[in-house]
């Protein structure tokens, strides 16, 4: 039975993601990216209560290399 990207897990979703929706010609690609990230944004911040070490490192286990990683440092400082 299909799933709903609202229904994935974390670690599914950020395995699903377009790391590069915003560099797409077509505006619904960007748009879909787009809805991704606030689903899983809202989930992360919903269910644990922001960004943790080991959601980064999750998140970065599917991203690819270089600019589309994200840094816990700057995540830290930031929050």
């Amino acid at each position: 039975m299909p799933k709903y990207y609202e229904d994935l897990t974390l670690e599914q979703m950020f395995e699903q993601y377009d790391h590069t929706h915003m560099m797409s010609d077509d505006h619904r690609a960007y748009q879909n990216g787009q809805r991704q990230r606030e689903i899983w944004m809202q989930k992360i911040q919903n269910e644990h209560g922001g960004w943790t070490k080991e959601l980064v490192d999750m998140y970065n286990k599917h991203a690819p290399a270089g600019r589309f990683q994200l840094d816990w440092q700057f995540i830290k400082m930031a929050g």
